[in-house]
């Protein structure tokens, strides 16, 4: 029989560590699925020692790089990776206690074996048996899973073998066999050499042969691992198929879902996009009871009360101003009477003889033609950034820089005088194709200071300016012929208007309180380099005509 030589152990300790198994490998898998988890978690807010900043850095960007995936299938993702990650963390535990499992079984196992063994040897070794030593080792290397039984004398000489690896021959198993008589007796793990067949990974278990507390040699069994691997691997692919199928599951059920949860709210999404678009007749058909359906309803009344006041400001306009209108609906907690001092123009239009027209025509026949001629000064004002501050019977007063601020008003004001001067002149033609008779308009022009605001009393009052401004405003209209337009000398002599109006001297009057006489042009045209504004106009005015008027066409 061959000796094997021990070799010391220099720490005086057997280190029992599974570099290259089944086992090992688990370990550190699970290891670095755990500090994966623990990213994640820590990702959400959950402060967890062992993310880097590398880590944080990293879901950091991810974050900003997911801000524009839609609801749906962030929902879905989350679902998807609690799914993931609960299944990974059960299959691990799963396989961890399995693993454990059969460690615990094999271990114990081979610790009974080769305790039963070194119990059955004590008296053949001492008597030096062989026979009885080969029997006893040929015996239990017939048990379940052991490739092979070995019995040695105290210095490491192999005595008796059974099975076919412990022959002696074989110097790895021979150096492991040393290495656990030279340490503390017990189990080691290791491979056996490759001699032209598949390596295998097995088990080696070691316990002294004692007799009356005299150690006599050593009894060895070695278990191939095989089983234990291909029960641990059906194990794990079960655990794995399952954890797929629930996976799979879980990720159709998480896009179910999400979509249950995103449609309402892509819903909403649209709704907001019609509200915003001024479609305020957008509802909501679908009744739900959950808090979605709460949201929805709200929305629909939300939408119900933008749609009556959208009713109430399109009213409100058609009584006053729409700048008016919105100072109004925008400051419904201060609508009371007050005024300001502002910079504006004003300008008063009537018609010419308008008296005797009353007397030659139908009150019906009146109220159209004044309609029809409001209407095409009310649009000509718009154009001009003016308001509309009251119908006076047969006049119209408009205003320029109020009720918002206007460093053109007076250039504006004049525009439109002449812009409502063409429209009336071509009106006037339509009516006279038609055998109708003509309706001439005079208008009077001024600027300067006024007092602006809300005025009458606290149960009715009108959005108006008043002042000694509009006082000559008016008093020019009444001193201007058919057709003409008359403006004050302070207001034609302005810087603004400098080189953009063309004007002539009037007439002067003389106005109550006032000592001198107040001088007046005519206003003639603008400047050649403004002259197409008022083209410009005047052919979208016309083209916007809503047939109300059958012959009153452009050109």
């Amino acid at each position: 029989m061959d000796r094997i030589p021990a070799i010391p152990n220099k720490t005086g300790k057997l280190a029992f560590i599974a570099r290259d198994g089944l086992a090992s490998r688990f370990r550190y898998f699970d290891r670095r699925f755990q500090e994966f988890c623990a990213a994640i978690l820590g990702g959400s807010g959950i402060w967890l020692p062992v993310i880097s900043t590398g880590v944080r850095e990293s879901l950091a960007r991810l974050r900003r790089k997911t801000r524009g995936i839609p609801l749906v299938f962030k929902v879905s993702l989350l679902i998807t990776v609690l799914v993931v990650t609960c299944m990974g963390l059960l299959g691990s535990v799963i396989i961890h206690q399995q693993t454990r499992m059969f460690e615990d079984q094999i271990n114990e196992q081979g610790t009974t074996l080769v305790r039963l063994m070194a119990q059955s040897a004590r008296e053949p070794l001492l008597a030096e048996d062989k026979l009885a030593l080969d029997a006893i080792s040929t015996d239990f290397a017939k048990s379940g899973s052991v490739v092979g039984t070995a019995i040695t004398s105290l210095d490491g000489e192999t005595i008796s073998h059974g099975g076919d690896y412990h022959d002696g021959t074989r110097m790895t198993q021979g150096r492991v066999l040393a290495q656990l008589i030279a340490g503390s007796p017990g189990s080691m793990t290791w491979e056996l050499p490759a001699a032209g067949e598949t390596r295998r990974k097995v088990i080696s278990f070691v316990q002294p042969v004692i007799f009356q507390k005299v150690t006599a040699g050593y009894a060895m069994v070695t278990f191939s691992q095989a089983g234990m691997e291909q029960s641990l691997r059906q194990s794990i692919h079960a655990i794995i198929g399952a954890t797929i199928m629930i996976i799979l599951l879980g990720i159709a059920m998480a896009f179910a879902l999400g979509k249950r949860i995103y449609e309402p709210i892509d819903q909403l999404v649209d709704a907001s996009r019609a509200i915003g678009n001024g479609e305020y007749k957008f509802r909501f058909k679908e009744r739900r009871n959950d808090e979605l359906g709460q949201l929805m309803n709200a929305f629909n009344d939300m939408a119900e009360g933008m749609l009556e006041k959208s009713q109430v400001m399109d009213a409100l306009s058609r009584y006053v101003s729409p700048g008016v209108a919105k100072e109004i609906l925008a400051n419904l907690n201060e609508v009371e009477l007050s005024g300001k001092r502002i910079d504006g123009s004003v300008i008063f239009a009537d018609i010419v003889g308008f008296t005797q027209i009353a007397e030659d025509i139908r009150p019906e026949e009146i109220v159209s033609i004044l309609n029809r001629y409001f209407s095409l000064i009310t649009r000509a004002c718009e154009l001009n950034h003016g308001m509309v501050d009251k119908y006076l019977g047969d006049g119209v007063m408009l205003v320029f820089g109020a009720p918002q601020p206007d460093e053109n008003h007076r250039f504006h004001a004049i525009r439109c005088a002449l812009l409502i001067q063409r429209l009336v002149d071509y009106e006037n033609l339509q009516r006279d194709k038609l055998g109708l008779f003509p309706v001439k308009f005079r208008l009077g022009i001024n600027s300067g200071i006024m007092i602006a605001g809300n005025m009458g009393s606290s149960e009715r009052m009108e959005y108006t300016v008043v002042g000694d401004t509009v006082n000559l405003a008016s008093r020019l209209c009444s001193i201007s012929n058919s057709g003409q337009i008359v403006i004050s000398k302070d207001m034609y002599l302005h810087p603004n208007l400098e080189g953009r109006v063309i004007a002539g001297e009037y007439q002067s009057i003389r106005l109550r309180g006032i000592r001198e006489p107040v001088s007046s042009y005519l206003v003639e045209a603008l400047g050649a380099d403004w002259q197409a504004l008022i083209d410009e106009q005047f052919n979208q005015i016309i083209q916007n005509e809503n047939n109300e008027y059958p012959y009153l066409q452009a050109g």
